[in-house]
Parts: C-alpha cells; structure tokens; sequence
C-alpha cells in the first residue's frame, strides 16, 4: 500500500459526505409531488368544510324561523298569513287574476293614482317572535310596504333571513320597485326563505260571478267573493297560507312532519329581479308557488312566472339568467307573479322547515310526487319516503 492510497480514501469519503449536504433536484421534484397531492387533497376537503358551515348556519335560520311561527301560533291562534292586502279586488286583473298577484308600484299606478295595497307580510308579522322587535318597530304597519315612511324599514339587512351561500343577497343589490320608471330610492333588502304557497293548477276555485266552477281545478286558487274586480277579499292555495289567509296547525290533515313551511329561494340577480325578497309579501319574493306535478317537478328545476321578467331578462340577458340556473318567464297576458319554485346554491339540494319545527336538506332528485304532497296543505295521502 502507497501512501497515495489513504489520501485518495480520504478524498473520495469527503466528496461523498460534500455530495451528502445538498439537495438533488430528484429530491426536489418529490418533496412538490407530495406538497402538490396534500394541496389536491386539502383544497376539497377545506371548501366542503366551508360549504358544510354554511348550510349549516342556513338551517339555524330555517330552526329560528320555525320558532318563530310556533309562537306566532301560540299567541295568535293561528299561523301568519302570506302577505296582508287590502282593499278587496283587483281592477287590474281583468276578472282573471285574484288580489295578491299584480304589484301596483311596479306599473306606476301607485302612489300617483292609488294607493299600494301590499301590507305587512309574513317575515314582518314573525319578528317578534325572532328577537326582532327593534326590526319590526321600524315599520308602520297601518302603511304599505312601500310608503315612503317605511323605506328604511324594507332595506334594513336582517342575518336571520339570509343564506350565507347566496352572493345576491347583499347590500350592493337591492330590489327596485320603480324600475320601469327609473325612480330608484334605498330599495327592498334580500332573503333567502319563502313561506309555501301551495302546489297549484294556477287555476280559480270558488263561486265566480259569470263563471262556472271548472271541474277539472281541483287543486287551485280559492277566492272569496263573486267578483276578483270588486270584491274578493281573500286569495289563497293549498300551501301553509295565503292572501288574507290564515290557517291553524290542526288544519293540516297529513301531519306536520310532513308538509313544508319555509323552504330556501335564491335572491335575484339584478336590481329588476323582485326573487328573494324578505319584505315584499309576493310570488317569488318571500312565497314559493306552483310546485311538483303541476308545475316545477322539485328543486332548482322550471322557469318563475313573476312580475318584470322583461326587464330582468333586458339587464341579465336570457342566456346568463340559464347559466346562473334562475331563469324566468315573459307572462303573455297579464304581467304578474304565479309561480316560484325552491332554490339555493348548495350542491344538489335544498334546505327546507318542516311545519313541526324541524329543518333537513332534501336532494334536487327528489320523487316529484313526493315534492308535490309534502307542498300540499289539503292532500291527506300518506307516504314513506323521508327526507
């Protein structure tokens, strides 16, 4: 062995352990594999987290609005009506539609030449009974909705009544009633939960003048009075309440488990779009209508008949509102609001409050049929299927 020998070991041992204190780039390459995977699995995990939390918080409210009914009831003798309207008739319907379907500020006929006639609704009538009374102080209730004095009272922005799902529901997009004549004031705050009003043939029942009862309507709109021009003072389906009409929990034949009080709907999506809106006691605003067989088959399905589809379409274009899943139709006759189905913006269903108290997701999948019974007040079938 040549003293060479020993320095060349030394020399190749401190070039190995030099070689050691560095980072390959195979090393790299691994350790962002393995930091890229962890990110791929934590990004899903973390927005359905999130998303968990806020359907969540969805059915707090839904529980809180449940409360509130029931103590409603209890004080009251009977649950809310959907929305208090008077004087009795409708003049604009053309002796077709009933009271509580046309909206007089939006035509321009109010306040110019009459006065509104839509009152408190149910979401005003129940704040009370939310730890809300300082909200509902706010408003006259001898006044209409939209007299000018109750303007702060409608744009107030009540947590309870939102979703936190739903990016339409804030303050930058208020509903304005006065759109078509571009008067614009501080507008109509948005929610995301509307009383059931039934499930609907969107047809009239009741002794008509001049009309005969349509055998065939089995399943739509009551009136009282001989006249829908002059007269008739009270509107309502086979939901949980109606126009000026009330109903007690004994008066619901299938159970309350089983029929569905509030349900979720999704705030319009520009300022012409009435949807959503907590204060404003009409189709499409804070009430659902025309639901299962008759009309959208379940959730987040059909197009809504309401009140200036035209312009809403003009501002959002009919292509986007289909994007955005919140499409509505042009009305051919008269311009009103008659139909509103459930909506939300949780993966694959919504929340709904059950008439007993109790709050549950249901899958937009849902068997219409059963979609149909749990709308309806007066259909006494029984059935298995939960939600």
């Amino acid at each position: 062995m040549t003293i060479q020998d020993p320095i060349r070991w030394f020399q190749s041992r401190q070039s190995r352990c030099r070689r050691r204190d560095g980072v390959t780039l195979i090393e790299i390459l691994i350790v962002i594999a393995i930091l890229g995977l962890l990110v791929a699995i934590l990004i899903p995990a973390v927005q359905w987290s999130r998303e968990a939390a806020r359907r969540t918080q969805c059915l707090s409210n839904l529980r809180q609005i449940g409360v509130a009914l029931h103590s409603f009831h209890a004080q009251k003798g009977t649950l809310p009506p959907s929305v208090i309207w008077h004087p009795a008739g409708e003049p604009l319907g053309q002796n077709i539609a009933p009271i509580g379907a046309i909206d007089r500020i939006w035509q321009g006929i109010s306040p110019q030449e009459e006065p509104d006639r839509i009152f408190a609704n149910w979401t005003i009538l129940i704040l009370p009974y939310m730890e809300s009374q300082v909200e509902q102080d706010q408003f006259n209730l001898t006044l209409s909705v939209g007299d000018s004095a109750n303007e702060r009272a409608r744009s107030q922005e009540l947590t309870v009544f939102k979703c936190p799902d739903d990016p339409y529901n804030g303050s930058d997009n208020h509903f304005q009633r006065a759109t078509p004549l571009k008067q614009f004031d501080s507008g109509y705050a948005r929610g995301n939960y509307a009383l059931n009003g039934g499930t609907s043939q969107r047809c009239l029942m009741g002794m008509l003048k001049g009309r005969p009862i349509d055998s065939k309507c089995t399943d739509g709109i009551r009136v009282e009075g001989p006249d829908l021009v002059t007269n008739d003072s009270t509107a309502w389906g086979n939901g949980i309440a109606g126009v000026n009409k009330s109903f007690r929990l004994s008066q619901f034949q299938r159970g309350l488990s089983k029929t569905i009080a509030v349900e979720e709907i999704r705030a319009g999506v520009n300022s012409a779009d009435r949807r959503g809106v907590w204060a404003l006691g009409l189709v499409g605003s804070s009430a659902t209508y025309d639901h299962g067989i008759y009309g959208s088959n379940g959730p987040n399905t059909g197009e809504d008949l309401v009140q200036g589809c035209f312009f809403i379409v003009a501002q959002a274009g009919a292509g986007q509102l289909e994007a955005l899943a919140m499409p509505c139709v042009l009305n051919t006759n008269i311009d009103l609001s008659e139909r509103a189905t459930s909506r939300s913006l949780h993966s694959g269903g919504v929340n709904l409050l059950k008439l007993d108290g109790s709050a549950a997701y249901v899958s937009d999948g849902v068997d219409s049929t059963i979609w149909h019974y749990m709308h309806s007040r007066t259909d006494a079938v029984h059935f298995d299927q939960f939600f």
